[in-house]
């Protein structure tokens, strides 16, 4: 066994403990695969105790081997740590922009950064290197990107917050990890080579505070390393951070913000729910296992879920229609059957889309069959035609009309393009917002303007009529900013900028 800690001992590299529980659980090295190592780490915590980490952790070390001066380092060097973590929080948080930055970020680049946190960590002085990763559940890169990256910022800001409130070492709570609190050493018997000048402790009094400083050390050091490489690829403009700063320099700021917002409310993945009750595992609680339809999984490799044998009896009158036949589902909100699965269930254009389906009486899941909600207000006579003739065809996003009154069929090829006109066409129709009107206006002028029948002129007299004679000042006025911005119109920069951050839109294409 080692020697008991002294006075003048300084913190022990991970060299000088073995890895036992990376050994226990045969977790891949961090610097070989960091996604591996956390995906195993996560399986071996979810499958352990706190007081069964505890336990191996005190093979080596127990009360006996800390002095009322070594605890006190080892408080002041935590503290050291965290003021550092705190210094760096408070300069990005101030600066106002961090938070934005990492969350339109894509999901790869947010991964990167986590794993150098967490690589950075294991490299870190603490008392067993890789092997602290243990005593930490809560930094996951599942837990991390949990509402679109929004998980790392709430745990950034409740550290920081954490740690400026006292002066004192900042333990951050964690009811796992807390169970281990207090428990008798598990190998007090079982030591016959102590020697004989020193008693092994019966108590881990010590012992877990120690880990739990350690546990801080680590997190701390995760912080700081995630953070100044996310930092490094501001400053030198690196290539996954490229398309972000093109948003942030070329759009205004709540632009960005609002990218920004809307990502926390994108799904990672389809939901699970039970297609009888509609319950999802969370709502249900903890312990309960879903089921699948066997026989569509088998023949069909397409998943029906239930949560009890109850449920799928229930359902069979529906379901033993299509059973191993057809890979129909009700398609319930956020699962795999919903088109929309991705947006959340507050996200108010998804909600239109699904709210219009249930009004017709049938499973709606296309963008293009949107039609114009009810007016909240009162519609011009004119408003009221487009309204009807809108309703009437949903694959046309706008009726113009030519001199002699003919009506011309507006439709928008580009799916994003499309989603950004008919969110601003339905403020309009429903007169539910003062904004719209002038993004809308300034697309319709620049694409079809010089189509056969119409013109500019004739366009701003059709909108004036619908939308009132304030319609032209208001349209010149967008175009104006727009071209001192370098933009083409508003929805074709808004597209470009957010493709960066979202992607092409293509998927827009299936709705």
């Amino acid at each position: 066994m080692a020697s008991p800690i002294k006075d003048d001992d300084t913190v022990k590299t991970p060299e000088d403990f073995p890895p036992l529980l990376s050994k226990k659980f045969n977790i891949t090295d961090v610097m070989q695969d960091a996604l591996k190592w956390d995906k195993e780490w996560e399986a071996a915590i979810a499958s352990s105790t706190a007081a069964d980490v505890l336990e191996e952790m005190s093979r080596f070390l127990d009360d006996s081997y800390f002095t009322p001066d070594a605890m006190e380092f080892f408080h002041q060097d935590l503290r050291r740590v965290q003021n550092n973590v705190a210094k760096i929080l408070r300069d990005l948080f101030d600066e106002g922009h961090f938070d934005t930055i990492w969350l339109l970020l894509n999901v790869a680049e947010k991964k990167r950064h986590i794993n150098e946190g967490l690589k950075g960590a294991c490299e870190a002085p603490t008392f067993w290197g890789q092997d602290c990763r243990a005593l930490c559940p809560e930094v996951t890169v599942s837990n991390l990107l949990t509402q679109g990256g929004k998980g790392f910022v709430d745990f950034l800001t409740r550290v920081l917050e954490l740690t400026e409130s006292s002066l004192q070492p900042a333990f951050l709570p964690n009811s796992w990890w807390e169970q281990a609190s207090n428990l008798p050493n598990p190998w007090w018997e079982q030591t016959p080579d102590v020697p004989p000048q020193r008693q092994i402790s019966q108590s881990t009094k010590l012992m877990f505070e120690v880990a739990t400083i350690n546990r801080n050390k680590f997190i701390g050091h995760f912080i700081m390393s995630s953070v100044l490489s996310i930092v490094s690829d501001i400053t030198n403009r690196s290539g996954g951070m490229k398309g972000v700063l093109h948003v942030m320099e070329n759009t205004k700021g709540y632009v960005a913000r609002a990218l920004a917002q809307v990502k926390t409310t994108f799904r990672d993945k389809p939901l699970v729910r039970c297609e009888n009750c509609t319950k999802t595992p969370e709502e249900i609680g903890q312990g309960v296992r879903f089921m699948v339809c066997s026989v569509c999984k088998a023949k069909l490799n397409f998943e029906i879920h239930y949560c009890s044998q109850s449920c799928q009896k229930q359902n069979w009158s529906l379901h033993k229609r299509t059973c191993g036949k057809k890979p129909v589902s009700k398609g319930l909100s956020g699962t795999k059957g919903d088109s929309l699965w991705a947006f959340g269930d507050s996200d108010p254009t998804a909600n239109m889309i699904r709210d219009f389906g249930k009004k017709e009486g049938r499973h709606l899941t296309s963008l293009r069959d949107i039609g114009v909600n009810p007016c909240k207000g009162k519609r011009t006579p004119a408003a009221e035609r487009q309204a009807e003739m809108l309703e009437a065809d949903r694959n046309v996003d706008y009726f113009l009309f030519t001199a002699s009154g003919e009506a011309v069929r507006f439709v928008i090829d580009d799916p994003g393009a499309k989603m950004i006109f008919r969110i601003n066409r339905g403020w309009v129709m429903t007169k539910s917002s003062d904004t719209g009107l002038d993004a809308m206006g300034e697309y319709i002028l620049k694409v079809m303007s010089g189509y056969p029948g119409l013109s500019r002129r004739i366009i701003l007299k059709q909108l004036c009529e619908e939308h009132g004679a304030g319609a032209t000042k208001r349209i010149m006025g967008l175009e104006k900013k727009s071209r001192e911005h370098g933009k083409s119109t508003f929805i074709e920069g808004w597209v470009k900028d957010s493709s960066s951050v979202f992607g092409d839109w293509s998927w827009l294409g299936s709705l």
